[in-house]
């Protein structure tokens, strides 16, 4: 027979477990450094009303994220709308200058396939 304190932590790891597998698993993160090849700016929110096409496709280091592009969520579901549009400007200058951006996206949060961006760094 089991001593009660064996039993007992038997019972704690597998409740520990249980939780561990029920708890929802955390967004997974990344970022390229690209140069933005197109600026998309929608009057509907299927791609969260603004997007960037990137030269590195997003899906090579979060293979969740639709392919080339990420939204910035001008509709304000992700972020403030004037935040949104503030990103797709530094999007907007990097492709006009033909510079480079580090783009940091997450997959927690998308518009039809696409990854929200939740940072964008102009590099000069």
């Amino acid at each position: 027979m089991l001593k009660p304190t064996r039993s007992l932590s038997l019972l704690t790891l597998c409740a520990a477990l249980l939780l561990a597998a029920a708890a929802p698993a955390p967004a997974a993160t990344g970022y390229v450094t690209a140069g933005v090849t197109r600026v998309l700016i929608s009057n509907d929110d299927r791609w969260g009303g603004c997007m960037a096409e990137l030269s590195v496709d997003p899906q090579t280091v979060l293979s969740s994220c639709g392919s080339a592009w990420v939204t910035f969520s001008c509709s304000g579901h992700f972020t403030n709308s004037v935040r949104a549009y503030r990103m797709v400007d530094a999007a907007e200058l990097a492709l006009a200058t033909g510079k480079n951006v580090t783009v940091y996206f997450q997959d927690d949060k998308m518009h039809n396939g696409y990854c929200f961006a939740n940072r964008i760094d102009a590099i000069r």
